[in-house]
């Protein structure tokens, strides 16, 4: 079973998605804050990360960044998603995967995250 880590700190947002992918037969970890990352990715192991950029305390632009310099977790697909004026080059300098813009289809998501972790 395909495993998400979603971040986002609109709680309505949070569960309308998780409970989407849940259904579409994905098991989802989820986090309302940047600070909580680290031990979401440590309990949850996941195979993808979809993460809002402009959380309450961080910038999920920085956040993915940082994972994608870790050795650690580097390896990890991250789709960022904003309804901000975002810019292609700050997408390509975080080192995301992918960006959806919001509002954004939940058929695109899922999409998007069966592409890139390869499911089907």
């Amino acid at each position: 079973m395909l495993s998400v880590l979603l971040i986002d700190d609109d709680t309505d947002l949070l569960e309308m998605v998780e409970t989407v992918l849940t259904n579409s037969s994905m098991r989802v970890e989820t986090s309302t804050s940047g600070a909580s990352l680290m031990k979401s990715l440590n309990q949850s192991s996941p195979d993808i990360i979809v993460m809002d950029i402009y959380l309450g305390d961080s910038d999920g632009r920085n956040l993915c960044k940082g994972l994608k310099s870790s050795k650690e977790y580097g390896h990890i697909p991250v789709i960022l998603y904003s309804a901000g004026v975002i810019t292609p080059e700050s997408i390509l300098e975080a080192g995301a995967d992918e960006f959806i813009p919001k509002p954004f289809r939940i058929d695109e998501l899922i999409k998007k995250i069966k592409e890139l972790t390869s499911a089907t």
